[in-house]
């Protein structure tokens, strides 16, 4: 009796692990959305000081490595500018920003990051680079701005004005409301100078174009935004908490909270999720294939109604018609049948990075395949 209850607890654990694990791989390869960005919001991390915008660094960690095991894909402030002039990004695409320039960031966030090689901004406050240990919060130096954005190729910095980040006694934030007796330009000549001031004390930190900013509380007006344009802010972020599109105002970015104490990794994942912005059906993007090899430094050749294409040490056959290719001797399953449109055989983009093994961007501006820049960190 025992012996049967033995076998039947272990066929039951073996059944379990059986349906588990196709379950737990599908769930990593989930697509939620694609062609709109989550752009994430925080400011603090710290394992003691509590506040409505601080993290321990435990509870960050363990986002991120959510957020990772659902199949979202971080992406660059580089990658994110990109994709708002045209290219393509990763399905679940998500950015991390965070506010203040706070020295949490490099003692707290930066080590995590880098573990994680998820790929970061930080909006800072150039008032505070003179003196960092003379605000409430410790802010980072200048050495430590510099050591991340020159030791990784995925943090960067960007402005949240240098001295603009308060409140007037009208009650106003100081980069939209007046000083008393303030006329019009000389309020704009104060917001021109003031950015142009945060721009300048960033230069030499970074060898990343300094050309994007986060509003101080998240506040604007049309006024302000024209003044920051004139020294030479292109992306502006907000907290409006929505999905980012292509479509958004490139200075009106809109960012959801995720740098507060009650937000648990799953309630982070479902505040992504009932966001996303419903798409109108289209059809997948397409791409020359024998082009795009070309671009990715491989070669192809026709052979009957087949093309062939080498990159690198692998060989691949496309099929017209079929939804199949070989990648050597393996047949691979495409998603869409490979097509001759106006003389090209043509490929699903993801098909084609599926293929070959690599995250291709497509940028339709140049017409160009490139694969993902993969986050790094530069050896001692």
């Amino acid at each position: 009796m025992s012996k049967r209850i033995g076998i039947t607890i272990l066929l039951s654990l073996i059944g379990l692990t059986l349906l588990l694990t196709p379950l737990s791989a599908k769930r990593s390869q989930d697509i939620y959305y694609q062609d709109q960005v989550a752009v994430l919001m925080y400011h603090h991390i710290h394992d003691t000081d509590t506040s409505s915008s601080t993290i321990t660094s435990t509870l960050f960690q363990n986002q991120l490595q959510f957020l990772l095991s659902k199949g979202y894909h971080f992406i660059s402030l580089n990658e994110f500018k990109q994709y708002l002039a045209g290219a393509t990004v990763p399905s679940n695409a998500v950015l991390v920003t965070f506010d203040d320039g706070y020295q949490s960031f490099y003692t707290g966030a930066y080590p995590i990051l880098k573990s994680l090689r998820v790929p970061a901004v930080n909006f800072v406050i150039t008032h505070d680079l003179a003196d960092p240990m003379a605000s409430y919060i410790p802010s980072m130096s200048k050495e430590q701005i510099s050591e991340m954005t020159h030791a990784t190729n995925f943090i960067d910095i960007g402005c949240h004005t240098d001295s603009l980040h308060n409140k007037l006694p009208s009650g106003d934030a100081a980069l939209v409301g007046r000083l008393d007796a303030e006329g019009d330009d000389a309020y704009k000549q104060r917001v021109l100078q003031d950015t142009q001031a945060c721009v300048g004390k960033l230069a030499g930190l970074t060898d990343a174009p300094l050309d994007a900013m986060a509003y101080p509380y998240g506040i604007t007006s049309p006024a302000a935004t024209e003044q920051i344009q004139k020294a030479g802010i292109r992306y502006a972020f907000t907290i409006s908490p929505e999905m980012a599109t292509r479509s958004a105002d490139h200075l009106l970015i809109p960012r959801i909270n995720a740098g507060s104490p009650g937000i648990t990794p799953e309630l982070l994942d479902r505040s992504i999720q009932r966001r996303i912005q419903a798409q109108p059906g289209s059809a997948p993007l397409r791409v020359d294939a024998a082009a795009a090899v070309a671009q990715l430094g491989g070669s192809a050749s026709a052979e009957g109604g087949a093309l062939r294409l080498r990159l690198g040490q692998e060989a691949f056959t496309l099929q017209v018609n079929a939804a199949e290719a070989t990648r050597g001797s393996a047949r691979v399953k495409l998603k869409e049948p490979v097509l001759r449109e106006h003389g090209q055989v043509t490929i699903a983009l993801d098909d084609l990075s599926a293929l070959v093994g690599l995250p291709l961007v497509y940028t339709p501006a140049t017409g160009t395949v490139a694969a993902r820049v993969a986050p790094s960190v530069k050896s001692n």
